[in-house]
């Protein structure tokens, strides 16, 4: 029996856009074909071991015919239990996939559809104009602007030049002036609100407002590129009123942020949220070492030092693996290096008795010293092979066991995209600025221009490497927000 194919919709382009079922589907694929994506993000959550095919289309250059894709799509679901296609926007806007959908039945090959989100609502609102807003527009009409042969699809300008309804042509910026000459020919009012969306939901993206008369010349004046969306409508006018994308204290800043394990990353949202346009790359991938804590290890204990949101969360599921569970650590004083770890810490019901300041292993060093009895029996899980400088300190002084719960590894080979461009990246251990080394290499990583660190073993790794680094003045995320904001204020 063929395995199933799954006709996932990609959204605009900003990889948050992408649903929850999409990405899903696109985590258990044996193998994906995709088109020219807005964003080639989607491409890094895939698993292992994934077959990966581009059949993308372009203007003047078809990788493939439709037809071989439906032939192809066919094939693979013949040998993979899982095959996505995956499509820009939604899968069946203007993006061929009915006939994929009819071929893949008449072929008895099982099939679902994952819509997404298409940019001729996304991308409106990303700019600031909603797509019906009340007693402005109460419906709205999408068209495609340009046939086979490239040129203005038979529209009827007629009805739409009567129409309150907000017009939205996709994929027709060479015929802007072409749209705007028709509209005004079969009388829409020279003063109607017009705008032309460029990259939408994108860093890059940039929008032209103006009335529908001048649109042409303001477009060709600012040299926008595709892919384009064309809006004509009253609801243009409320674009002041709701802008929001790009916004924000970091608004407009393009940031690297190198991930150790899976994105997207806390820290990604918590920059996004500030305006910032985030690209997040996992650098590193981290393996838990199941069955290495023990019952005994725990009884033993008189404290835990946890120095992470991971090795919090790797030892709990140990301990739960060894139907243990917080009542176990009743008479046990528990350390975490800081908010983070503590927020970590809570969602198992538990608080933190210690905290170093500064939020760091050589504050915990510090802090225990100063708190802890000289022999105190200390267990301080941590990551197999790396960051010995506090586990040798608390050996100093203290009995000590530390069981290496999970362990960083190299994560499979990506690149930057060759047309990316960053403000500054952002890094938050050593580990993420030696795999960002080892993937893009130090000439890609140095046009970031920026750099911005948690703390001083980050800073160190990053001036060993000739990068100057500006560093948080308190080693948590909302830290490096802080610094990234001094930064570009």
């Amino acid at each position: 029996m063929p395995g199933t194919v799954f006709l996932v919709g990609a959204g605009p382009g900003d990889p948050g856009l992408i649903t929850r079922k999409g990405l899903d589907c696109l985590r258990r694929a044996d193998c994906v074909v995709y088109d020219h994506l807005a964003n080639d993000s989607f491409l890094l959550e895939t698993k292992p071991g994934c077959e990966k095919i581009y059949v993308g289309k372009q203007a003047g250059n078809h990788t493939m015919p439709q037809e071989a894709i439906n032939r192809l799509l066919a094939e693979k679901a013949q040998t993979c239990e899982t095959v996505v296609r995956l499509k820009g926007g939604d899968v069946y806007v203007f993006g061929r996939g009915g006939e994929e959908g009819a071929w893949l039945r008449r072929e008895g090959v099982p099939f679902v559809v994952v819509p997404g989100v298409t940019s001729a609502i996304a991308g409106l609102a990303y700019a600031g104009i909603p797509i019906t807003h009340r007693g402005v527009a109460r419906g709205f009409r999408v068209m495609t602007a340009h046939d086979k042969g490239g040129g203005l699809t038979d529209l009827d300008f007629s009805s739409m030049a009567g129409t309150r309804d907000t017009l939205v042509f996709l994929m027709g910026l060479s015929l802007v002036g072409e749209i705007a000459s028709r509209l005004l020919a079969a009388g829409k009012p020279p003063e109607t609100p017009a705008a032309v969306i460029s990259e939408a939901t994108l860093p890059a993206q940039r929008v032209v407002t103006a009335p529908l008369s001048e649109l042409e010349a303001r477009v060709r004046e600012a040299a926008l590129p595709s892919p384009a969306l064309i809006v004509v409508g009253e609801v243009v006018n409320e674009r002041e009123t709701l802008r929001f994308f790009g916004e924000g204290p970091l608004g407009g800043v393009r940031v690297l942020v190198p991930c150790v394990g899976d994105a997207p990353s806390r820290l990604g949202e918590l920059l996004r949220g500030r305006g910032a346009f985030v690209t997040e790359t996992p650098v590193r991938r981290i393996r838990e070492i199941p069955g290495v804590l023990t019952e005994e290890d725990v009884r033993w204990a008189q404290a835990l030092v946890l120095t992470s949101r991971r090795a919090c969360a790797f030892f709990f599921a140990q301990l739960f693996a060894l139907s243990l569970d917080a009542r176990a650590l009743a008479n046990v004083r528990i350390a975490a290096v800081g908010p983070g770890t503590e927020e970590a810490l809570q969602s198992y019901g538990l608080r933190a008795d210690l905290i170093p300041e500064p939020h760091t292993g050589a504050g915990m060093e510090a802090l225990l010293r100063r708190v802890l009895a000289p022999g105190t029996r200390v267990l301080y899980p941590k990551v197999k092979g790396l960051a010995p400088e506090l586990a040798e300190a608390l050996d100093s002084f203290c009995a000590l066991r530390a069981p290496e719960l999970y362990e960083n590894l190299p994560a499979e080979s990506a690149a930057l995209p060759a047309d990316a461009a960053f403000d500054a990246a952002v890094f938050t251990s050593a580990s993420a600025v030696r795999g960002a080394l080892e993937l893009f290499g130090r000439d890609a990583l140095a046009a970031c221009g920026r750099f911005v660190s948690i703390g001083p073993k980050t800073t160190a790794e990053l001036e060993a490497n000739g990068f100057a680094a500006a560093e948080a003045a308190h080693a948590d995320l909302g830290g490096v927000a802080e610094k990234l904001e001094e930064l570009f204020s």
